[in-house]
């Protein structure tokens, strides 16, 4: 006899004798319960997936597992009217003290017309909820780093984000000068800050540190350090000595994340997520969060250092500090658009995790990872308009496939947006700067994709010949007036006579766009009609002779 099945209710269920293995068996987590809300059944999935033995969980009533008691009896009732219940949220209590978010399918059995027991079917998707409550918080983190310059403030908005939801401890550590700096410090117990921040000032990192996993070790190496569940032979090992081992005893550490802050592959501080809750413990997709997370914090720092760089060169270049101020003031406050690109793969990965279970977060975070740094990237092409004017700007000729190139460019860009981007490409090979020529191509969709907000599709072209390759991007959007195009190509120059939409931008990408086009002997040029669309084109010569 299975032990899953209570021999008093046996004849409860009479009928599924014959689908014992098969229910038994079943990946799905299967249980049924009579008119009392009492669990007749439930087969080895459930049970695996909640920590009970049979007698711990056949015969007891369905509300003593059940974490919110609205939700139970709100079950319960519908059941009892005999209505179909179709993925129906709940929160159910692991034997170990745990909570797993679930998807109940049920329905009623009867006989007769009397209610005989529900049968109850139960998807585990506490790692789904997990995956998009972690996404859901890289967007909050996102958007409050990249609100305003005022790293200070940004950074204790976040550190009130972190803690207490997601680590009791948090921590981030910068090398400045070949020294340690404690930035931030914070804790879920508020009385615990000072006597740590006193700690720390008279045991600072010891940068030589050997021990694997210490914060010195993580400065030194830049290599990530996780770990899920910390023993007490691990504190005992990390300890220096009887009184750091005191201290870490104190701590109550159940989990632990150590993350570099890397720019360039040069590491410049490193965070750390400490959980003292048993119940929270951190596992691969806490660690990914962890390192997008300590990414955007990089990302931040740096873009204040590269706007304090830009501001005191302005300052000192007085024929041109209005113009430089100017620049250094809207890109400050335009430092935050990239995040829509990070938005952009958060709700493809939401999308595909609810689809496939999970199975393509790896994935998806992979390509998040990419996005952040690419973030650096671009706030440095920002800076190109300087170079630009001071003819500075440096370009890496090669021979490349021009389509390869498209075809890249637009599989990205499809990833962010609702428009159907679509392509049709004439075969050709060119010479050229291929980051360059892809950051004028991103430029183009952009704007085409940001200027038609009505339409659902962007046209893609190439045609080639002998001498040159013309590649044109067409929209069907709200186009330029007549006033307004002597000016497109003009530095910081944004359209703004169309009342009934507000655009971001700094008004720079179509310069930059034109500046490497020229540079590359080629030229760009384009036509639009208020209200049609527009169509920008550019041509480039087969060799790059003039750079």
């Amino acid at each position: 006899m299975n032990t899953s099945i209570s021999t008093s209710n046996l004849d409860a269920i009479t009928g599924y004798e014959r689908l014992e293995d098969f229910l038994e068996n079943a990946t799905v987590g299967i249980h049924l319960v009579d008119k009392e809300g009492r669990i007749v059944y439930a087969n080895r999935a459930e049970l695996d997936m909640l920590g009970y033995s049979a007698g711990e969980y056949i015969g007891h009533n369905i509300k003593n597992f059940h974490a919110d008691d609205s939700v139970i009896n709100g079950i319960l009732a519908k059941l009892l009217a005999k209505e179909t219940l179709i993925n129906h949220g709940a929160r159910l209590k692991c034997k170990d003290g745990s909570v797993k978010d679930v998807l109940i399918s049920s329905n009623v059995y009867a006989e007769n017309g009397d209610f005989k027991h529900t049968r109850c079917f139960t998807r585990d998707i506490t790692n789904l909820r997990k995956t998009e409550k972690l996404l859901r918080q890289l967007n909050i983190a996102g958007e409050e780093l990249s609100a305003s310059l005022n790293t200070e403030e940004a950074l204790d908005k976040i550190v009130k984000f972190i803690v207490p939801q997601y680590a009791d401890w948090f921590t981030i550590d910068l090398l400045k000068d070949g020294q340690q700096l404690s930035l931030k410090m914070a804790h879920a117990d508020h009385q615990k800050i000072e006597w740590a921040k006193k700690y720390r000032g008279q045991n600072p990192i010891d940068l030589n540190d050997e021990r694997r996993g210490s914060l010195g070790w993580v400065l030194r190496t830049g290599q990530p350090v996780m770990i899920s569940n910390v023993t007490q032979e691990m504190m005992e090992a990390s300890a220096k000595d009887e009184e750091h081992l005191e201290v870490i005893k104190a701590l109550h550490i159940a989990s632990a994340m150590v993350t570099p802050m890397l720019v360039k592959g040069k590491v410049i501080g490193v965070v750390c997520f400490i959980s003292c809750n048993p119940f929270n413990k951190y596992d691969e997709q806490d660690f990914s969060f962890a390192k997008d997370f300590t990414n955007r914090i990089t990302l931040t720092l740096e873009n204040a250092r590269l706007y304090e760089e830009v501001k005191q060169d302005a300052l000192l270049r007085t024929e041109d500090s209005r113009r430089k101020d100017e620049f250094i003031s809207i890109a400050s406050h335009e430092l935050k658009t990239p995040v829509t690109s990070l938005k952009a793969y958060t709700q493809v990965l939401e999308q595909s995790f609810e689809k496939k279970k999970d199975t393509k977060s790896a994935e998806m975070l992979a390509k998040m990872n990419k996005q952040i740094d690419k973030l650096t990237g671009l706030i440095v092409d920002l800076l190109d308009v300087t170079k630009i004017t001071n003819g500075e700007i440096a370009f890496n000729i090669e021979q490349f496939d021009f389509n390869e190139l498209v075809e890249e460019t637009v599989e990205e860009m499809q990833r962010t947006t609702a428009h159907r981007l679509i392509v049709n490409l004439s075969k050709c090979t060119v010479a050229g700067d291929r980051n360059r020529l892809s950051q004028v191509l991103v430029n183009l969709l952009t704007n085409a994709i940001k200027y038609s907000p009505g339409a659902k599709k962007v046209l893609i072209t190439s045609v080639c010949d002998e001498e040159k390759v013309t590649l044109c991007v067409k929209d069907f959007g709200i186009g330029i007036s007549p006033s307004q195009q002597p000016k497109v190509f003009t530095r910081f120059y944004r359209a703004n006579e169309n009342a009934n939409y507000t655009f971001p931008g700094l008004g720079l990408g179509l310069y930059i766009s034109a500046e490497i086009i020229k540079r590359h002997g080629g030229g760009i040029h384009f036509e639009s009609k208020p209200d049609k669309g527009s169509t920008f084109c550019f041509a480039l010569p087969m060799q790059a002779d003039r750079l």
